[in-house]
């Protein structure tokens, strides 16, 4: 999904379409999606209309390209053998001077956590901060990955009933292999400033605490008060560190993890939509109604609906 200052599209097609790129080869959803580009791009040199961001994690194998990206902060150059990747909500323009074979793929912490059963997080914290880390792979280290890569395409284009469990896994193996090679000593080399420590204390409060309303050990929706307490800090600092460094406002923290957590209920049919509410820490069910809606597009039950369908 892409969100920019002018354009508003609903998937990760409408994005590849939105940006101009050949759609090659593309399967995906909201959840997880990939693009194979293995044709030169028609148009080069190329650049994105506009500054763009997505709701998800991305990664990209640039096996046979080169150009730029830029973030709001940092502009890094890219070339054949280059690893890179994305947080959700980062806003970024990409600029092309050759696109023969490069490999994208896409992917929610939900689909991890739901079809992998991985705490993003936990399992895997330099995706925590990190705007993008381009990083350039000797051939066997590359080769590796790409053929991880390969396995995910091709397992995509089956048809198991288990396939999204299988490319959750598949893509859990393709991170635990970054993971090894280029941030095994991560804690280590993480800057410790204490901006970070707060930004990176305020996430595990964050997890823990919506950990609990999933286990049903409390309902009561914390605020950014809350969590500025829990490290004996003012909230505006702890807003104002929380935004610089992650691009996202403590709000919008919030909003997601609790719409994560509402999708998990609400696949639980033994739920009711009422108790899903309650357990959320909402007063009436129309609030969270209204709530859902507004950052889903759907109704609590309407999502039960589709879901019920896949």
């Amino acid at each position: 999904m892409i969100r920019d200052k002018e354009n508003d599209s609903k998937d990760f097609r409408d994005t590849i379409k939105h940006l101009g790129l050949p759609m090659i080869d593309h399967l995906g959803d909201d959840e997880f999606g990939i693009l194979n580009i293995k044709l030169p791009h028609p148009d080069i040199p190329y650049k994105t209309p506009v500054w763009f961001r997505t709701n998800c994690f991305s990664l990209t194998l640039a096996v046979d390209a080169s150009g730029r990206y830029t973030s709001k902060s940092n502009v890094f150059d890219i070339s054949p053998g280059t690893l890179f990747f994305s947080r959700p909500d980062t806003y970024r323009q990409l600029e092309w001077h050759s696109l023969n074979e490069i490999y994208h793929l896409t992917f929610s912490e939900r689909f991890l956590t739901k079809c992998a059963g991985v705490e993003l997080f936990k399992t895997f914290p330099f995706l925590l901060l990190e705007t993008v880390m381009p990083m350039y792979a000797n051939a066997d280290i590359f080769e590796d990955l790409r053929r991880i890569y390969n396995l995910i395409e091709q397992e995509h284009h089956g048809h198991s009933a288990l396939k999204k469990n299988i490319i959750a896994n598949l893509l859990t193996r393709l991170l635990l292999k970054m993971k090894s090679n280029f941030w095994q000593d991560y804690d280590i080399k993480f800057d410790k400033t204490l901006n970070n420590d707060v930004v990176k204390q305020f996430i595990n409060n964050l997890e823990q605490h919506y950990h609990k309303i999933q286990q049903g050990d409390t309902s009561i929706l914390l605020r950014v008060n809350d969590y500025a307490k829990m490290q004996g800090i003012h909230e505006n600092y702890l807003y104002n560190v929380v935004k610089e460094k992650t691009g996202k406002i403590i709000s919008q923290w919030i909003a997601e993890k609790t719409i994560f957590v509402a999708k998990n209920l609400l696949e639980d049919r033994s739920f009711s939509i009422k108790q899903v509410s309650y357990r959320l820490g909402f007063s009436y069910v129309s609030y969270f109604t209204i709530f859902f809606k507004k950052h889903t597009g759907l109704t609590p039950k309407e999502f039960r609906t589709v879901n019920n369908r896949l």
